[in-house]
């Protein structure tokens, strides 16, 4: 039961939030379906380019056509290798930043928001924006702290010089929101 009181305050916390503006989750269950999909989807593609080629390459093992099984066997293997590193495995490190980052631990951090990046930064198989973090009171450049948000995301740039607090699975930036006095700041 307390369970549920807190899970219904939270939520109406939540809202609060969200018809204010002032808070941006920035990933849910929804966008790791969607990228369970994209995977799938990736796969299939892959599978279904590679098949008039395996055809081939079984049609020439069937007929003792020695060039045409060699042939098939190469362009299949081609397919694969190139689809895979363009689309599979794209799909397959965005899905598990997704699962590691719903899944994994949490830390909260609050400060002023010094800077949102413009140029992708490119790190364990995911594009992300460098997001620069003062937890310092003297904005001083030995207080900064990089946090980094997915390239598909982004926070509205009238945040900039203002206090937020962050959730964050390591470096990676989960859920923002704007710190409405300096005494709320984590």
């Amino acid at each position: 039961m307390k369970m549920e009181m807190f899970a219904l305050f939270r939520a109406i916390d939540e809202m609060k939030h969200k018809k204010a503006g002032n808070s941006m989750k920035f990933y849910d269950q929804t966008d790791l379906d969607t990228s369970k999909r994209e995977k799938s989807s990736a796969i299939r593609f892959t599978l279904l380019m590679m098949l008039p080629f395996l055809a081939a390459a079984i049609a020439g093992f069937l007929l003792r056509v020695e060039l045409l099984c060699t042939a098939g066997c190469i362009l299949a293997g081609a397919v694969v290798i190139f689809l895979y590193d363009l689309r599979i495995k794209p799909a397959l490190r965005y899905c598990a930043f997704l699962e590691e980052a719903h899944s994994g631990l949490t830390r909260q951090t609050g400060g002023a928001l010094v800077r949102i990046g413009c140029d992708p930064v490119y790190q364990d198989g995911v594009d992300f924006y460098e997001i620069i973090l003062n937890i310092y009171e003297d904005l001083d450049e030995e207080g900064e702290r990089r946090f980094l948000l997915d390239s598909k995301k982004e926070i509205p740039a009238d945040w900039l010089n203002h206090d937020v607090i962050v959730t964050s699975h390591g470096s990676y930036l989960l859920e923002a929101r704007r710190a409405a006095n300096k005494s709320e700041e984590v």
